[in-house]
Formats: structure tokens, C-alpha cells, sequence
């Protein structure tokens, strides 16, 4: 029917959690959409390093949903001769890096067009060229120092520029190869030398369209090789991003690629009954792979809008095993409804909340694959006692369990196999990546596709199987399929595994038994210690449909027929006895094992549970161990207790955070003989008193001690980081580092990526950050204004270096050190910082006239979170932000100078605004913010005017707080608005509810201390109302219209 689906967290904002929580929560939701691989140490659990709760609101990205405005996607790609077309100068690059990028893009079976200017012969060739380059998705020109001497690829490039600006879907990613950028997007250094030739030759319009060429490749984000050492590097990072690149194209012709759905979609619509107001079942029932997920996703996309909360929980057959798994189903169904973290305990406490709390609303909630073990009515209540108006939508594969749910007068679908025509279109989608296959293959394929029973994934998987392969191939594989008995789904999509190398065997089955949902970049450390190769092996399972990557770049997905399949392949290793099998997936059963001291050699990945009491000598029995990963908490085993003696000689992987771990763990002796430990977290371990003794290899590429907080800490280590030269990411505690010792960081990590030393108080670290300008590929940067000022070296009133690749900067002062004009910061020009995309300044004395305290601000056009507060001396006025396009939140706070924010109404792009304690400011503009879902605004006292109300149509929270000077509020125009909180506004004197576009969607209501109020109009329009909060409203007559269900407050009223 369809192929299936890829799970995503959409995330939103407008929640009332907005108002409460940091916005360094949401700083950390864009940071975590960047695929930056450093940033990705932090948590297995979640993708962000906070937890954020999705928009129910927002649909779920179905294998086969796209956005049918988009006319881009609605305009197919010419016929498709290359995937890749490479530009290169041959004399340069041939037997380098163009070679091994090549061979890396074969193995991917990536189609590549590799061009070579000394193969031209003659003008004849040039009508080839045009077209490959015009049939080509990815262009990769690799700019060396000879590149522009060759006419060839100067017309190449500009082609290929020109077909970038035609077709927005088309990506240029260029490589620098032993030239500088600026050199190519200036025409300077050998580029200059060039063109002194050219302009002997050519006439002045073709010389210019080259020159533009240059400048506009020259000015997009690429790679800059250095050194021919790290050409095989940087072959592997292109191809990854090609690869993943790609993977973006054929998803847009997945998500627009289902197969005879509209007929299942309207069947399921019919009996969910939007129209009618009672309370509505439907159970989707079939067997594995059929589709049943992805049409529950197809129909939730379009039903979504008639209810006021949707809740899509998915795996609920997997996610029930696990530790707290019925809690994690009950949390995901209450935060998605209330929009606020919730802790569940236990069960009936969750059924209570949600009983209590999400059945108040007209929900739509969808279980995807539940099996007999799933109890309805204890996890979730009873469907009766919901709003009239709630659908529920099961999907299981035993229809007997969907059949008990018929006292709630459940209504099944059972979703069937596709046709034989549908079957073919679906295969040959994947197969050869168009509707159907081509004449001299049609015959095979109908065969191939008689052997599937109609089954979406065994056709998805077993035709990127075949892809591109020859016919003998296939031949191969349609006597393998004939000899797998016709109910054997499992067995058909075996096949596919038995294709692959050992090597991508073995992440399959690592993803299938581990990391399902989990980050990918941990993985990556184990498997490159194994030389598994994993950067091309994990993009061939993605090519053969066996692996996806969520929405977000983020996390490992799979089929959970696939999972089953790779687990069940496990399990018959060894049926009798299980430790001797190469994977252990149940934690209570690795436990188990271990207490009975088998020897579990083939073991790479653990992670003990909290309450593990593991204690003794283990120094055996875990000899291949990878990855281990404990939270270790000393008061549930006693203080004489050691928790753990193993083997780390192979540990790639080490994660102690949170633990309650101490000095006399006997891990401590081993850790130093870890020569092959690439990440180190001890981070938030609570007992720990000395720094324990790193590996004297040198290997460790992430080291995380922050937010240590020492017990009895004497503050006398030393950190040695002499031999840390692999370091990617360092995170410095408060105390206990008393010296840093071996050299300073830009000498020592020139890869370094992420530095953290915020809460550092080392006594030389300004000696150890003196040459931090020079890390090149530092792209997060915290501290605080003192280490700034010294590590940067200041004193002389400007910075020579700065590490322009920063993406985050975040520099806080003490308060003391505003008290001390001794303690100037001068912040360099932030134009020097092109690729920023949050700053964080706050709590500083900056060194400087007001007019240019900020100077170059109005640059960062990549900047999409901004934090300012506190400088001083005052700023009045800041730079212009008009040019920030992407900027999705912005916070000032504490600058009662500030009487203009220049551009601020043509932000179109912000998300949430907090504005406090700007007690100068005397109007607002925010005509242009029309994706604000956020604004709150506080401490405001000369503020008179808000403009533009009308236009903020997302807008669903707004809180405004004690701005004494503001009389009138215009809320027409809000059709979104959930939560509205006015405090302390003393003149205004009504609040017309009547004017809201939409006021049936406001559920929470506060109006305090505001005792000229006379009047709300319109409190019986507001049907959604949960909360009414008029504390404080002395003048406010009553009160009529009341629903049942508010919680109201009204003293004095």
C-alpha cells in the first residue's frame, strides 16, 4: 500500500511553559536541529539537552506528507542522469581528494558524474556537460589554487550557479582544497593571477560572470582542506552530507508517494464520525508492514484541526517493556495535551491526571501497535469520561485485542494488502525511483513483486535492495524470495540483511537491539573502534530502507518488523543460552547474568539502571565492552558497597552523569589504562571529591566535568591537558580544578568545537585561554566576561584573532565585577562572527562608547537567538535588527536606557519575544511578527503604545506586567490566543475579550492587581476557559457566565 513512515518530534512553542521556564530551554531546541556531532554527547534519552514539549497541534511527518504549497515540490526534477556532478581541476586534484571522495560516492551507489577538464577535447563536449550539470541535484566543485585557471571550470561553475538559482532544491557544496575561501569569493592570491590571464583572452562579460561565480561560491559554507593528511576526513564528511542530502530529495518523492491511500483514508474518516459529538473508536488492524502506522499518521494530518489536543504515541508494544515504559505512554498523552511537563509515578496516578486534566479537552489520541498486553482502560480511563467530540485510533496487529475494546464501542478497519498493480508502483519506486519499471525489467519485476503478498516494507526493502543492481541480481534474489514460504514476511525481508557486510550486519543489529530512538553520534565512537566504517555503512542501510534518521538529523528509526527481525536473528545465535549471545537488548536480563558472573564476551553496550546493586569483581567478564553507562546512587547499596571492577581496556565510552559515584570506585584504577576512551562524562557527580586520573593515550575527544559540585572539595587537582590533543568538546567545572597544567588550548586541541568554562574558577585558566581566537572550528564558546577580557587579551583595546566559525557565544559577568571599572570588556566587532546563531551577553561593563558597544550586531544575519541584559554603561539605542531574518527569540532584560529597538517589527521570522525591565521604552511595533507565538512583557513602566496587535495571528500567549503607562489593548485580530495574563497595568480600564477573532480557544485567564478595571466584555464567549484568575480588581462589577469547570479567584472582586 505504502511505504512506511518516519517518526518525528515537532517541536513548538506557545505554552504557557513559556512564561516560566528559562528561554535557554528554547535556545537548546534550536541548537539541537543542527547536526553538529559535538553538541550530540549530552543526553541518550532526548534530542535536546531539555526537555521541550512538541505542539500537538503540528501534523506528523508521515512517510509520504508534503506541504502542497510548496510549488517546488510540485514541479517534478528533470530526468535524473547524475545524483552528484564534480568540478574539479584535474592537475590539482585528481589523485587527491577528488579520487577518494569518488570511490566513497561509488560505494554509496551514489551516481556521480566525475568531470575532468584535461579529458575535454574541443567545444563539441560542452552540450554534454550542460546537460549532466542540468540533470544533476548536488554540484561539488572542488576549488583548488589552479581551479580558476582553467576556463572549463569557470563555465562549469557558472552553469551551475546559474541552475542553483533556477531551483531552489538544487545544493552547491564546495571544497577548498589548499586555497583560502576568501582568495575564491574575492579573486585574490592565485585567483587574481588567473584572471590577469583571462582578461587577456576573454571579454569583459564573460570575465564577470566568472568572477560572480566565485564570489557567490565562495560565500556558502563548505569544507576548507588544509592539509593532505586530512583528505580521506573530509571525503567521509562530503559523502555523509551528499548522502544525507539525498536522503532529503527522496524523501520529498516518498512523502508525495503513497500508493492507493486516499481510499483507506476515507474509509477510517467515515467511522471516526467527526460530525457526530459522541466519544469515537477505530481500530486499524493487520499484520506487520502492511502500513497501519502510516495511515494512522495520513489520517491524523488530516483530521488534527477539529480538536483542541492530539496525541500520537507511537511503539507503545516496545515502549511498555521498558522501565517506566506505561508511565512514558501516560507522560507523552498528558504533556501533549496540557503542554506542561508532567511527573508520573505510577499507573493510577497517570490514569488520574489524564482522567482529571486531558479528558476536559476534545482530544485526539492515537496507540499505535498495542498487543494483548496493553490494558486501555487502566493506562489511559475510560474513553466515556472525555469531552463529547474525542476520537481514539488503535492500531494493533491482533484483532482480538482491538475486539476487546468493544465496549467502547470500538469500530475496526482492517487494512489490506495491495494490489498487484499498486504493488508494482510501490516497488518500482524504490527500485528505480520513478512509478513504474522499465521495459526490460517489467517482467522481472511482476515476478519479484508476486512473491511480496502485497506486503508496503518487504516491497520498500527489497526494492532499495535492488536498486541499481544488476539484472543477475535480481535474478538471484527471485529464487531466493520463491523459496521463502508465502506467510513468512519475516524471512522475506531477510533477505535483504543477508545482502549486506558483515560490518553493516552488525550496526543493524546494534541499531535493532540499542539505539533505536537514540542519538547516532555515541554509536559512531563504538563502531569506528570496531572498524565497522560507519559513515558509509549506516548511509547504505538508510539507501536500502533497512534504517531511518528522524525528522531532525538526530536519532536512529527502524520498522519494528525490522526490529523484531534483527532481534530475533540474535536470539537464535544461541536459544539455550542466552549469554552467549552477541547482545544483550533487556537490561534486567544483563543484570541478571552478571550477578550470576557469566561471561557475557560479546557484550559492547551496557547501560546499568539506577537501582543495579552491581558490586564484586567484574574485571572478566565484560572484556569487549564498548559503551557503559550508569547512574550509580550510593544510598541504595550503603556506603561500604564498590559498585563495579570490569575490564576497560576497549571502553570507547564511559558515562558516569548524575551518578552518586566516589573516589574508591574500583573503575578509577582501570580508567587510566583506557587508552582507546574517546568520551568521558562525569558531569553533575555530586560525590566525587579529586579528579580522577585520565587515560595517558591521549584519545579522548569529549570531556565533560561540568556542573560538578565537589563534597568537601579541597580545589588542589591539576588538569593535565597535555596529551588531550584529540579534544573536540571540554566542559570545566567550578571548583576543584585548581591548575590547568600542559600547555594553552589553542596549541594543544586545534579541533576543539565546543569550550565551556563558565563556571571555571582555575587559577590560570586566563594563561590556559590565551589563544582560544585561534581555534578555527570553535563553534560554542562559554565564559564569562573576566575570562573573555584575559583570554582574549584585550588590554590593548581589540582582539587580533577570533575564532569566526562560533555559532554560540555566551558571555556572563559577575555582579561584582560590574561595581569594578577596572573590569572592562571590550567585545570585539560581532560582524567577526558571520556564522553566530545565538549570543548570550549579559551581566557586563563593556569597554566602549554606547553608539558602538555592540558594533556589528546588525550582521549577524545567521543569528537565530539573541540574549541581551544588564550592560552597562546604558545603551540606549541598539544596532539595527532588521537584517536578522531568521531570529526566532529574542530576551532583553535590565536595560532601563534602551528607548529603541531599531527593525524590530520586520522580524518575521520570531518565535518569542520577552522584554523586561526596559523602563525607557515607550512603543512597540510588531506589525511584521506574524509566527509570534510568544510575548511577554514586564517591568515596562513608560511603555504606552503596542502596535500591530492585529497582525500577530500565531500568537497563543501573551502576558503583560506591571506597564503603568499603558491605557488601551487592542486584541482583535488574535485568533490563537490561549493564555492571557495582564498584572499591575493600573490604567487600563477594559479588556474586550469580544474583539478576539477566535475567543473559544482561550483557556486560561488572569487578570490581577488592576483596580481600575471596570469592565471585561466577552467572558460568555469563552467556551475552552479552564482558569479565571481576577485577584485584585476591585472596581470590576460581576462576574456573570461562568462555565462549570473554572477555577476562579477573585479577592476583592
Amino acid at each position: 500500500m505504502f511505504s512506511s513512515g518516519m517518526t518525528s518530534n515537532i517541536r513548538g512553542a506557545a505554552t504557557f511553559a513559556a512564561l516560566v521556564l528559562p528561554l535557554i530551554l528554547f535556545y537548546k531546541l534550536l541548537w539541537s536541529r543542527r547536526r553538529s556531532t559535538f553538541n550530540d554527547e549530552t543526553s541518550d534519552n532526548n534530542c535536546d539537552s531539555t526537555s521541550q514539549q512538541p505542539d500537538s497541534q503540528l501534523p506528523l511527518p508521515a512517510a509520504q506528507y508534503f506541504d502542497p504549497t510548496d510549488s517546488s515540490d510540485l514541479l517534478p526534477f528533470p530526468s535524473v542522469e547524475y545524483e552528484v556532478f564534480l568540478s574539479f581541476r584535474g592537475s590539482d586534484t585528481r589523485h587527491q581528494i577528488t579520487d577518494i571522495l569518488f570511490r566513497f560516492l561509488v560505494h554509496l551507489k551514489i551516481h556521480t558524474f566525475k568531470d575532468d577538464d584535461e579529458l575535454r577535447k574541443g567545444e563539441g563536449i560542452w552540450p554534454s556537460l550542460v546537460k549532466a550539470i542540468g540533470q544533476s541535484k548536488i554540484y561539488v566543485p572542488i576549488l583548488s589554487k589552479s581551479y580558476a585557471h582553467s576556463r572549463w571550470c569557470l563555465k562549469e561553475l557558472v552553469e551551475i550557479v546559474e541552475n542553483m538559482r533556477q531551483d531552489k532544491r538544487r545544493i552547491v557544496l564546495p571544497i577548498f582544497y589548499m586555497v583560502d575561501p576568501r582568495d575564491v569569493r574575492h579573486q585574490t592570491g592565485p585567483y587574481r593571477d588567473a584572471f590577469r590571464e583571462h582578461e587577456k583572452n576573454f571579454d569583459r562579460q564573460t570575465i564577470q560572470n566568472w568572477k560572480a561565480a566565485l564570489t557567490t561560491v565562495g560565500a556558502l559554507k563548505g569544507w576548507h582542506v588544509t592539509h593532505n593528511d586530512e583528505q580521506s576526513k573530509y571525503a567521509d564528511l562530503v559523502s555523509d552530507s551528499i548522502w544525507s542530502h539525498l536522503r532529503r530529495f527522496y524523501s520529498t518523492v516518498e512523502t508525495n508517494e503513497l500508493v492507493a491511500i486516499d481510499g483507506h483514508v476515507e474509509e477510517v474518516v467515515k467511522r471516526l464520525s467527526l460530525d457526530f459529538k459522541d466519544v469515537t473508536m477505530v481500530g486499524l488492524h493487520g499484520m506487520g508492514g502492511i502500513g497501519k502506522t502510516t495511515l494512522a499518521k495520513v489520517v491524523y494530518n488530516k483530521i488534527l484541526s477539529h480538536f483542541d489536543r492530539c496525541s500520537f504515541v507511537e511503539n507503545i508494544r516496545e515502549t511498555q517493556h521498558q522501565n517506566d515504559g506505561i508511565f512514558k505512554i501516560q507522560k507523552k498523552i498528558i504533556e501533549d495535551a496540557t503542554r506542561k511537563e508532567e511527573r508520573v509515578c505510577d499507573v493510577s496516578q497517570g490514569r488520574r491526571i489524564i482522567m482529571d486534566r486531558v479528558s476536559q479537552f476534545k482530544v485526539l489520541i492515537v496507540l499505535d501497535d498495542v498487543d494483548e498486553e496493553f490494558k486501555f482502560g487502566e493506562v489511559v480511563g475510560n474513553p466515556r469520561g472525555f469531552v463529547s467530540g474525542s476520537r481514539f485510533i488503535v492500531t494493533s496487529r491482533d484483532c482480538k485485542m482491538l475486539s476487546r475494546l468493544n465496549e467502547n464501542k470500538c469500530k475496526l478497519y482492517e487494512v489490506q494488502a495491495l494490489s498487484p498493480s499498486h504493488s508494482v508502483k510501490l516497488f518500482s519506486k524504490h527500485a528505480f525511483k520513478k512509478d513504474y519499471p522499465p521495459p526490460d525489467y517489467e517482467i522481472l519485476s511482476n515476478d519479484i513483486v508476486s512473491t511480496m503478498g502485497g506486503l508496503p516494507l518487504a516491497l520498500e526493502v527489497v526494492g532499495s535492495l535492488l536498486h541499481r543492481e544488476e539484472k543477475s541480481i535480481w535474478e538471484a534474489k527471485l529464487k531466493q524470495l520463491r523459496e521463502v514460504p508465502e506467510k513468512h514476511a519475516i524471512e522475506r525481508l531477510k533477505i535483504s540483511y543477508d545482502a549486506l557486510e558483515y560490518e553493516a550486519k552488525e550496526i543493524f543489529l546494534d541499531i535493532a537491539c540499542f539505539y533505536i530512538g537514540r542519538k547516532k553520534v555515541k554509536p559512531f565512537y563504538m563502531w569506528n573502534d570496531c572498524n565497522f566504517n560507519p559513515t558509509i555503512n549506516i548511509n547504505l542501510l538508510i539507501q536500502r530502507s533497512m534504517v531511518k534518521i528522524d525528522q531532525d538529523g538526530c536519532r536512529f528509526q527502524m520498522h519494528d518488523q525490522l526490529r523484531d527481525m534483527g532481534r530475533e536473528i540474535v536470539r537464535r545465535e544461541n536459544i539455550e543460552y542466552p549469554w552467549m549471545r552477541s547482545r544483550i537488548w533487556t537490561v534486567e536480563t544483563a543484570v541478571e547474568l552478571l550477578h550470576e558472573k557469566k561471561n557475557l564476551s560479546s557484550l559492547r553496550y551496557f547501560k546499568a539502571p539506577p537501582d543495579a546493586k552491581l558490586k564484586g569483581d567484574f574485571d572478566n567478564l565484560l572484556p569487549n565492552l564498548r559503551w557503559l553507562k550508569m547512574r550509580y546512587h550510593r544510598g541504595r547499596l550503603g556506603d561500604d558497597d564498590h559498585l563495579i571492577n570490569f575490564h576497560m581496556k576497549k571502553l570507547v565510552i564511559l558515562d558516569l552523569s548524575g551518578s552518586d559515584v566516589c573516589n574508591d570506585w574500583g573503575g578509577w584504577t582501570h580508567l587510566k589504562m583506557a587508552n582507546n576512551l574517546k568520551t568521558l562524562n562525569l558531569s553533575k557527580c555530586g560525590r566525587l571529591t579529586r579528579l580522577p586520573e585520565l587515560p595517558q593515550s591521549g584519545s579522548l575527544e569529549v570531556l565533560d566535568l561540568s556542573s560538578y559540585r565537589w563534597l568537601k572539595s579541597t580545589r588542589d587537582d591539576e588538569l593535565d591537558i597535555g596529551k588531550l590533543r584529540n579534544l573536540m568538546v571540554l566542559r570545566l567545572p567550578r571548583a576543584c580544578i585548581k591548575k590547568i597544567t600542559g600547555g594553552t588550548i589553542g596549541t594543544i586541541s586545534k579541533g576543539l568545537r565546543e569550550l565551556d568554562v563558565e563556571e571555571c574558577e582555575c587559577e590560570n585558566l586566563a594563561h590556559v585561554l590565551a589563544d582560544v581566537g585561534e581555534l578555527q572550528s570553535l563553534q560554542i564558546l562559554r565564559t564569562r566576561s573576566a575570562n573573555w577580557k584575559q583570554a582574549l587579551s584585550l588590554t590593548t583595546g581589540s582582539v587580533a584573532t577570533t575564532p569566526s566559525s562560533l555559532q554560540r557565544l555566551v558571555i556572563t559577568g559577575c555582579t561584582s565585577l560590574l561595581q569594578e571599572r577596572r573590569w572592562p570588556v571590550q567585545i570585539p566587532n560581532l560582524s567577526n562572527f558571520p556564522r553566530l546563531r545565538i549570543l548570550h551577553l549579559k551581566d557586563m561593563r563593556i569597554d566602549g562608547k554606547q553608539s558602538v558597544a555592540l558594533e556589528g550586531l546588525e550582521c549577524l544575519e545567521e543569528l537565530e537567538a539573541l540574549i541581551l541584559g544588564n550592560l552597562q554603561p546604558p545603551v540606549e539605542r541598539l544596532p539595527s535588527l532588521s537584517h536578522m531574518t531568521k531570529l526566532m527569540s529574542i530576551e532583553i532584560m535590565d536595560m532601563p536606557s534602551l528607548r529603541e529597538i531599531e527593525g524590530f517589527g520586520s522580524l518575521m521570522s520570531l518565535f518569542i519575544v520577552k522584554l523586561r525591565n526596559c523602563s525607557s521604552l515607550e512603543r512597540l511595533e510588531l506589525s511584521g511578527l506574524r509566527k509570534l507565538r510568544s510575548l511577554q512583557i514586564m517591568d515596562m513602566p513608560s511603555l504606552r503604545e503596542i502596535e500591530g496587535f492585529a497582525s500577530l495571528k500565531s500568537l497563543a500567549t501573551l502576558q503583560l506586567t506591571d506597564c503603568t503607562s499603558l491605557k488601551m489593548l487592542d486584541l482583535s485580530g488574535l485568533e490563537n490566543l490561549e493564555v492571557l495574563d495582564i498584572s499591575r497595568c493600573p490604567k487600563l480600564e477594559t479588556v474586550a475579550l469580544s474583539s478576539l477573532s477566535n475567543p473559544g480557544k482561550l483557556r486560561s485567564l488572569e487578570i490581577m492587581e488592576m483596580p481600575s478595571l471596570r469592565e471585561v466584555e466577552g467572558l460568555a464567549n469563552l467556551k475552552s476557559l479552564q482558569t479565571l484568575n481576577l485577584r485584585g480588581c476591585t472596581s470590576l462589577g460581576n462576574v456573570t457566565s461562568l462555565g462549570t469547570t473554572l477555577a476562579v479567584g477573585n479577592d476583592k472582586c
